[in-house]
């Protein structure tokens, strides 16, 4: 039997290559041979954002570009006086002087820089054995800011040793437990880009260097988000937003983050999202050959750039999806993110996108939901059941103290939803839901599905009760509010046709009045048509089974769908939208607070540039959050 898993791609790649008469460094050289097409273009793309964000260039003419920020959390997941920085460095040569040094200069205002922070260049590289396979040669500069003042803001430049300095931004430090304020995170996921790298049609392995003259990119769609429909209200040819993922981070940006939450697929340098072997041979049709994915490293390039007038200032915490698992790079395709981003490493060994971390009186925990999926299952299981374990014994060490009152948890496949692309995961629901029910998690943000999605409380399983716009949720007493905010500028999904053939409900349910329709849209404001279902019951739902697991057409190994009947599905809309949420801490004894606002980017008829179309209100009581050993023993049964 073949490989069958990432990890399992990853090794039989790296034999390959080990064989091959092309060795990974010639491959390399190859990439670099293009420094007229595909390096050139990059370096010009990289040299305009660096230019915009007050750059100057040093003697070797490198620049940097897609600055972010991340949180350093300590084992706990309590906050420290650090913050990590990762930036690219991209030159017109595609190589960097080889004693060429990096540091990160912060101070308390711009130009007045009173300490500095070494930072460490790292090469990213990958090559895939199969002929039309892409290679990966980039540069990142990574350092750890610490020594910061809790709660200050801090100013930061990047300085090159050839003169090359960057532009001044600043973040705010994480404030001291003790001090916790009132604060608003974002969140949203299934992001992409609208610009895609320059066309490079380049030196795979032994193919000739060919790099169009015109400078022309992919096919749209193929390495951007640009694939929408004419009739899509927002991004379609006579939509309000013809650059939902771009618009949004300004949105953001304008609600005055902390940091922001990504729940996967994050940049679509994957766009098959199957974690195969990686082949474009065949992408300018659109498509890869059968058992294989797409896959074109410098899409971080741009969602980088694109990003960085928001993660410049603001950490950006990253949960990975299907699109996410890239296998040139191993570690369960999470090798380059190693390299690109700054995951905290406090989660279980060997699952290295999950990780905790606590702000204010909130935690947070990202979770690996390939590795639970029924639906995708070329990363299930990596973990052994590690990632589950640690999961429970990090609620349990939550849910047994008294400084985190709000717990919120994101990852990627969904544990409840209704699109009709994905549905429900019953891989992620059936370790999650008892885990999140047993230890009154309050908030799941999901992405996965392209749409926007907020259910009823729901606890093991169950819905308790309807929480309308407007409400205020105990879920201490209530359960665990599941928000999709997979609406992060991909190409919108729709939601269930009418029941039928091809969208079944489960034997002994048969749809009568709107649940009979198609399933239609559910938010502030939306007035139905009276041909389609806009009620919370939703007749014809589906949640995906492990077993009979099965070959899909691109040769993934993939779980069956079971038709369900659901009673939770609150708030539906079918386009782009984030979530901004705002924490109020309080003291002990008082009501502490964690409002749930979805944001939706140029609502059609609206006006507007953005438009809130839900709210809730999640209330505990702080200090409280504490549970017995036989609580958790009782609701567990």
């Amino acid at each position: 039997m073949g490989p069958r898993t990432v990890d399992e791609y990853a090794e039989h790649n790296a034999r390959l290559l080990d064989r091959a008469r092309i060795s990974r460094r010639s491959a390399l050289l190859a990439v670099t041979a293009g420094a007229g097409g595909l390096v050139y273009a990059r370096f010009r793309e990289a040299e305009a954002v660096f230019a915009a964000a007050g750059g100057r260039a040093g003697r070797d003419g490198v620049v940097v570009s897609g600055r972010h920020l991340s949180f350093v959390p300590t084992a706990d997941g309590t906050p420290r006086n650090v913050m990590a920085v990762t930036a690219q460095l991209v030159s017109s040569t595609g190589k960097l002087p080889s004693k060429l040094r990096a540091v990160v200069e912060v101070g308390s205002e711009p130009g007045r820089y009173g300490t500095t922070h070494d930072a460490e260049i790292r090469h990213l590289t990958g090559a895939d054995a199969i002929a039309g396979g892409p290679v990966c040669s980039q540069f990142y500069m990574k350092a750890v800011l610490d020594r910061l003042t809790p709660g200050a803001v801090h100013h930061y430049r990047i300085r090159l040793s050839d003169g090359t300095v960057s532009g001044d931004a600043h973040f705010t430090a994480a404030p001291a437990p003790a001090a916790a304020a009132p604060f608003t995170f974002t969140a949203f996921a299934d992001v992409g880009t609208h610009t895609a790298p320059t066309d490079p049609r380049h030196a795979w392995h032994e193919q000739p260097a060919v790099v169009r003259r015109d400078g022309g990119r992919w096919p749209a769609g193929v390495f951007d988000n640009n694939s929408y429909l004419s009739t899509d209200p927002v991004a379609g040819a006579h939509g309000t937003d013809p650059w939902p993922a771009v618009t949004q981070i300004g949105l953001m940006r304008a609600q005055k983050p902390a940091f922001t939450l990504l729940a996967g697929d994050i940049c679509y340098a994957n766009p098959t999202g199957s974690g195969l072997p990686a082949d474009d041979s065949m992408a300018m049709s659109r498509t890869a050959p059968p058992g294989t994915s797409m896959f074109n490293p410098y899409v971080w390039d741009v969602f980088l750039n694109q990003i960085e007038p928001l993660a410049a200032y603001v950490p950006w915490m990253f949960a990975t999806g299907n699109h996410d698992m890239e296998p040139i790079h191993g570690d369960h395709g999470y090798g380059g993110h190693r390299a690109r981003l700054d995951l905290p490493s406090n989660g279980p060994g060997g699952c290295p996108s999950v990780y905790r971390f606590v702000h204010g009186n909130v935690g947070f925990v990202s979770v690996d939901a390939n590795e639970l999926s029924a639906e995708l299952q070329t990363n299930t299981g990596y973990s052994a059941g590690a990632q589950a374990r640690w999961l429970e014994s990090v609620l349990r060490e939550w849910r047994s103290g008294t400084a985190v009152d709000f717990i919120v948890a994101f990852f990627h496949h969904c544990a409840y939803a209704t699109s009709h692309n994905h549905a429900s995961d019953g891989g992620v629901r059936d370790i999650l839901d008892p885990l999140f029910s047993r230890y009154r998690v309050d908030l799941a943000v999901q992405g996965h599905n392209h749409q926007f999605e907020r259910t009823d409380p729901i606890r093991f399983g169950k819905k308790t009760r309807s929480a309308p716009d407007g409400s205020t949720i105990r879920p201490a007493e209530d359960g665990v509010t599941y928000i999709c905010a997979g609406s992060g500028g991909r190409p919108r999904y729709p939601f269930r046709p009418a029941p039928g053939h091809g969208a079944p409900a489960p034997d002994g349910v048969t749809p009568r009045g709107p649940q009979a329709l198609p399933e239609g849209e559910r938010y502030r404001g939306h007035r139905p048509t009276g041909r389609d279902n806009n009620t919370e019951h939703v007749a014809n739902s589906y949640v995906w089974a492990a077993t009979p697991a099965t070959t899909a057409k691109g040769g993934q190994r993939t779980g069956t769908r079971v038709p369900e009947s659901v009673n939770w599905s609150q708030v539906r809309y079918d386009a782009y939208a984030f979530l901004a949420i705002d924490v109020v801490p309080a003291a002990p004894g008082r009501t502490t607070t964690m409002t749930v606002r979805a944001v939706a980017d140029a609502l059609p008829g609206s006006k507007q540039p953005s438009s809130e179309i839900d709210r809730i209100v999640l209330s505990r009581t702080a200090g409280r959050g504490r549970l017995t050993s036989g609580l958790v023993a009782a609701t567990g049964s």
